[in-house]
């Protein structure tokens, strides 16, 4: 008799290539982030660092992540933030268009092709990095940087990539270093994209404020997986700040994704798309394979059933033995004991092996529940003159000939 043991080595061996594939991609799934993720949003930026995952170190996508935990907990080293800025330098940063949308990228050292936010962020951390370190001029190449990414990359008229949080998040930047013009340009453009009014006072005065802040409020969005679904959808919970000046990041993560579905055919086949499918024919094969053992075994048993019976009734026939009656009884009772026995044995492998193969999906989807972005930046980002209290970490940056005293704040 065909154990299921042997059947399920079998359906192993055969999609061994499928499963081979998946194994030796060490990339950080979702579930890999849930400590870390957790500790962050309590306000604890050493034990995020304790639980940080260990796989993809050195890749763009764990540098930012860490480098911006590790600036709320009072690091000074940005030596991983450079790597990442002179590597991508060094690429070739290319465009591609979408009817009437523009798009940027480049490819990281480890495959990793980082949103037009993420390469904006790497450097508005940087610059904070800098002047942590009082290297004001270093800081202002990196929000130079920032600019350049956000405006300057394409033709005026090629509509892109623009957001009003980058834009006062630079602001912040450019208001700290003393350059209040260079600063204005940015809270006009956050007008612009915005029409928010209580950026207007910004605009209108020259002298500029003595104190800013800039909030930074929540830790990452959630990500939502629904089945049959190879993306996830991004689910913010963090409440928008009370002060007046405030914008979500939640459009960075959708244009990530219009970025990836734009590009993925131009520049990447997505593995990950290759493993979803992959478990969609992998459990297909578990299932027919179960099936068709499970069938053949039924229908084994309805023959050697009814031959034992045949067979047993001829037998007694033949030798003309008295007590035939009884013996009938036996020979067809042995019959039907066999056939069902193998009939049920059949019914519940098919039934194992349609319960195993969904079992296997669920377990593969889990494994694969992983959308690759920089997750631990801010949620909201608010731009405020007023001082305030209300923070849980934060950091304070004024260079010498600047007339303005900037707060960054980190909200848990």
């Amino acid at each position: 008799m065909i154990s299921l043991t042997k059947i399920k080595a079998s359906i192993l061996l055969c999609l061994f290539p499928y499963l081979a594939a998946c194994a030796n991609r060490e990339v950080i799934r979702d579930i890999d982030y849930k400590y870390s993720v957790a500790a962050m949003r309590m306000g604890e930026p050493a034990a995020a660092l304790k639980d940080f995952p260990k796989l993809e170190k050195g890749g763009f996508i764990t540098t930012v992540e860490r480098s911006w935990i590790s600036l709320w907990d009072g690091s000074k080293d940005q030596s991983g933030l450079l790597d990442q800025v002179k590597s991508l330098e060094n690429r070739k940063y290319i465009s591609v268009s979408r009817e009437a949308q523009y798009f940027f990228f480049s490819e990281t050292e480890e495959g990793y092709i980082p949103g037009e936010h993420e390469i904006i962020c790497l450097h508005l951390i940087s610059a904070m990095y800098f002047m942590q370190n009082q290297q004001w001029e270093e800081a202002k190449v990196e929000a130079r940087l920032a600019g350049y990414f956000l405006q300057t990359f394409f033709k005026p008229d090629q509509p892109h990539f623009d957001d009003p949080a980058l834009r006062v998040w630079l602001a912040g930047i450019w208001s700290a270093l003393g350059e209040w013009p260079e600063a204005q340009v940015d809270l006009r453009k956050a007008y612009e994209l915005s029409h928010d009014k209580n950026i207007l006072p910004f605009l209108e005065v020259q002298r500029p404020p003595s104190d800013l802040s800039i909030g930074f409020y929540g830790v990452s969005p959630d990500l939502q997986w629904t089945e049959g679904n190879a993306f996830p959808k991004f689910d913010n919970s963090t409440a928008a700040p009370l002060l007046p000046i405030h914008f979500s990041s939640a459009p960075w993560y959708e244009r990530h994704q219009l970025r990836n579905s734009t590009i993925r055919d131009v520049v990447m086949k997505s593995n990950y798309m290759a493993q979803y499918y992959g478990t969609k024919l992998n459990k297909g094969a578990e299932k027919t394979i179960g099936y068709t053992a499970g069938g053949s075994i039924m229908t084994a048993g309805l023959f050697v059933g009814t031959a034992i019976a045949g067979g047993g009734t001829y037998l007694l026939a033949s030798s003309g033995a008295s007590g035939i009656g009884d013996a009938l009884g036996l020979v067809w009772a042995a019959g039907f004991f066999v056939g069902k026995s193998m009939w049920d044995y059949g019914k519940s492998l098919s039934s194992d092996m349609s319960r195993s193969a969904d079992e296997s999906e669920k377990q593969s989807f889990e494994n694969m529940k992983t959308y690759r972005f920089v997750r631990f930046l801010p949620n909201w980002i608010s731009f405020s003159n007023q001082k305030t209290a209300d923070f849980v970490t934060y950091l304070k940056f004024a260079a010498p000939k600047s007339k303005t005293s900037v707060q960054f704040i980190q909200r848990y």
